[in-house]
């Protein structure tokens, strides 16, 4: 018991640096624990809706929720959108039959953009997931190290709309107000307050540029799946084309490909303006939009034959493709950048299956304690180190993304996930 009561107070501590709030809950639970108390009965609490609307990227919902379990870190709450972007209304409820009300509930909502309104018939949500509070992955997971669950693991959920608003290609400048009413299953109506949410064009958007430099541009990129701006990645390409050892790197080239994939306004603004840049950025761009499947033969048409004979030489290997050879480590970065550009889960699937390497791990320790050399790096050996970048990653990153924590969880919990990689 007294090294339990050290290992718990140790959690504490930690707690007590990152998260003040969710500490007072922490050490209430651990003291009751250490005491052998059990934890109080939860008191009723009221179920009611919140009055404030929340604003969800259309993927969250039409992909990563799907790939969620029920309780999930909350997405990004937009302030801003521009054109071609999609996005889905959500709804706040708290108390002990929050996902029931919300559930069978219908959401209503009109919005109004450039003089005109467009009205959103009242329907049952897409999805109602339980959000968990600020740092509730880490409370949970100190909980975890002293065998204690967390007993407030949710205090809200959220429900997102079936319907969904896109930015008109066209759109100019301007604030879109939206309203909403929720109407329960016993007949009640709950209007909520109106809220505004900024709809910028591209060149507007870049007036705040988000980075400065490469260093900043990395930031920027790892966490560009949890608001996406499209209008910054021709001057993120522009910035990355011009750095000798940024643009070398296939895991930003992979990066581009999957964002320039998923939003078309861009990757039209950048077959448009390509022509009229500097060489650099044309045998950058080119191979790029060419991977993420648009037509660049008119592009190629006005390159001169040193030009062309760049583009030809630039490959990208499938950051999916597993063999054990010495690209793995950079096709290992290349699947982190396909999640900062989507937030798939798919990437994440494959880096949590090279925790199966662990064999090959445990071969590679021993070799070295061995005093052993080997002449050439087998696959074996390759697996193995990769083995141990894939798991630090994950855990790594899973302390500091919401959506990557969630993903664990719920690749932890699935079926299809072999034994070993559990």
């Amino acid at each position: 018991m007294p090294n339990e009561r050290i290992a718990m107070r140790r959690v504490v501590e930690r707690c007590a640096k990152a998260i003040p709030l969710f500490c007072i809950i922490l050490a209430t639970v651990v003291v009751a624990q250490t005491q052998g108390q059990a934890y109080p009965p939860k008191e009723p609490t009221p179920t009611r809706i919140y009055p404030d609307l929340f604003v969800v990227a259309d993927q969250v919902v039409a992909e990563q929720w799907g790939a969620t379990l029920a309780l999930v870190n909350p997405p990004s709450d937009l302030k801003q959108v521009e054109p071609g972007q999609c996005v889905r209304f959500g709804v706040l409820a708290s108390g002990d039959n929050r996902d029931q009300l919300l559930a069978s509930a219908k959401l209503g909502f009109e919005l109004a953009f450039a003089g005109r309104k467009q009205n959103f018939a009242a329907e049952p949500p897409e999805a109602v997931k339980q959000a968990k509070p600020e740092g509730g992955d880490f409370v949970t997971q100190a909980l975890g190290v002293a065998g204690i669950k967390n007993p407030v693991s949710s205090m809200a959920s959220i429900a997102a709309s079936r319907a969904k608003w896109c930015v008109p290609l066209d759109a100019q400048d301007g604030i879109a107000t939206i309203r909403a009413t929720v109407a329960t299953s016993d007949g009640k109506n709950f209007p909520l307050n109106a809220r505004s949410i900024d709809v910028k064009t591209f060149e507007t958007s870049r007036k705040d540029a988000p980075f400065k430099d490469i260093s900043t541009f990395s930031s920027w990129l790892q966490h560009y799946h949890a608001a996406p701006d499209p209008a910054e990645l021709l001057p993120g390409l522009r910035l990355v084309a011009a750095d000798e050892r940024a643009r070398a790197m296939p895991n930003i080239m992979i990066f581009f490909v999957e964002a320039l994939k998923a939003s078309p306004v861009a990757a039209e603004e950048l077959l448009r303006v390509l022509p009229t840049e500097g060489r650099s950025v044309r045998t950058y761009g080119t191979p790029l939009l060419s991977e993420a499947g648009y037509p660049t033969d008119r592009l190629l048409n006005r390159l001169n034959e040193d030009e062309k004979a760049a583009i030809r030489s630039t490959h990208l290997p499938d950051p999916f493709d597993l063999k054990p050879d010495r690209t793995l480590p950079n096709r290992m970065d290349m699947l982190w950048a396909v999640f900062f550009a989507t937030g798939r889960i798919e990437p994440l699937r494959t880096l949590a299956s090279m925790l199966a390497w662990r064999s090959d791990y445990d071969d590679f320790v021993q070799m070295q304690k061995s005093g052993h050399r080997p002449t050439e790096v087998t696959g074996s050996i390759m697996r193995g180190v990769v083995y141990t970048a894939a798991g630090w990653s994950l855990n790594a990153l899973s302390l500091n993304d919401g959506l990557v924590a969630d993903y664990i969880d719920a690749l932890k919990s699935s079926p299809d996930t072999p034994a070993v990689d559990r």
